[in-house]
């Protein structure tokens, strides 16, 4: 839930940055330029935002576009403010330093979910210490699938009541490593959408205070943080929760994930993705990770624990215009809420593929933008895709 709410807001800056560049205004109020040319490339000739957004910062409102079918169509706003220009200044050590971002979003899908939320990030003492603060409303409806009497059951339940996330992380020298903490808190109900009494009401409906922290340890190699071609991006946080940190129930949380990218020609791009997640008895179900991966709707397949493995070419065919396509797959295993034990080896691989296309927007700043259509186990699932498909804002 609170990832959801994270992913919205990530997409909504980079899809305001990339539709919405004519409303940000100018650092200097005097300056006259030609808007026509800042939206040229003057190397191609073709649209491009790189210009403008090099040289503007301040107020943006940006409109929001959710796809994919863990909660249907929908969208929102997001009034964001770029307290720098985007992009941004370099260090003593010629490290690029992000502009602080802070901002407010709303969003809302047509299966009948709501969010708001407040969040900063900020970039401190030449970016050797970075912050990230978020607080969240969500009310949200999720499908759940456990299985009941040897029959999988489908459920949908609504989670709604306020959340806190702060993380901070200290740069390691002048290494790519970064070493912090974060701390969550929640308070949280779950029932079902359909209230019709019984069992699944007494094993669902529940009010839930969630306090837990942290240890984060990052590496960050990547060329660019949009559309990277190069580097690595590695996250491992150990998470745990109890009672004197705000949490009326006692677990741990688990996950690590690895990006890796590399250019197998000048027009063709892979990219490697490995993610896992595990928690300990203890957890609320919605807490339970999944296989996340484009085709298959986040809390699709659960388990006490969950691997996911994902690969995508990038395939420059003419000028800005790229095809990609993707193949990948997980499993969830382990013992679910209902104390039903899965072993890895018994676990089904849920595996989804796709292809979509994107357009190079702001080459600068190696930012794409573009579609992908994913098939499933179950279905097949459009995406607005900006930047990256995979996330590493959480």
């Amino acid at each position: 839930m609170i990832v959801s709410a994270f992913r919205s807001v990530a997409c909504a800056l980079a899809f305001g940055i990339a539709i919405c560049p004519s409303l940000l205004w100018a650092a200097d109020e005097d300056k006259q330029d030609d808007d026509a040319q800042l939206f040229r490339d003057p190397d191609d000739g073709q649209f491009d935002v790189s210009n403008w957004l090099a040289s503007r910062y301040g107020f943006l409102p940006v409109p929001v576009i959710i796809t994919g079918p863990t909660f249907g169509a929908g969208g929102g706003i997001n009034f964001m403010f770029l307290h720098g220009k985007l992009a941004g200044e370099k260090s003593d050590d010629g490290r690029n330093i992000p502009p602080a971002m802070t901002g407010l979003a709303a969003i809302g899908t047509e299966n009948g979910s709501r969010a708001a939320a407040a969040y900063n990030l900020s970039f401190w003492k030449q970016d050797r210490v970075r912050s990230t603060t978020f607080i969240a409303s969500p009310d949200i409806n999720l499908d759940f699938y456990p299985t009941i009497a040897g029959r999988e059951q489908e459920i949908n339940m609504n989670i709604d009541g306020g959340a806190f996330y702060q993380e901070l992380k200290f740069r390691i020298g002048n290494s790519d490593f970064l070493v912090g903490g974060n701390y969550t808190y929640a308070s949280l109900n779950s029932s079902p959408v359909d209230d019709e009494g019984g069992l699944l009401d007494v094993l669902l409906s529940q009010d839930y205070q969630l306090g837990g922290l942290g240890a984060v340890l990052e590496y960050d190699s990547r060329d660019v943080i949009f559309t990277p071609t190069r580097g690595s991006y590695g996250k491992l946080v150990l998470q745990k929760n109890a009672e004197w940190m705000g949490s009326d129930t006692e677990y741990s949380n688990v996950r690590g994930k690895l990006f890796h990218y590399r250019p197998l020609s000048s027009n063709l791009d892979l990219a490697l993705r490995l993610e896992a997640q595990g928690v300990t008895t203890g957890a609320p179900y919605f807490v339970y990770p999944s296989v996340e991966i484009r085709g298959i709707p986040n809390k699709r397949y659960q388990g006490q624990k969950a691997f996911t493995a994902e690969a995508e070419l990038n395939w420059r065919v003419h000028g800005r215009w790229h095809l990609v396509g993707f193949f990948g797959g997980g499993k969830a295993f382990g013992e679910n809420k209902l104390k039903q034990e899965t072993d890895f080896s018994e676990a089904d691989w849920r595996t989804s593929r796709g292809v979509g296309f994107r357009y190079e927007i702001a080459r600068k700043f190696g930012m794409q933008v573009g579609l992908d259509v994913a098939r499933g186990p179950d279905e097949t699932a459009y995406y607005l895709t900006v930047g990256s498909a995979w996330n590493a804002f959480y």
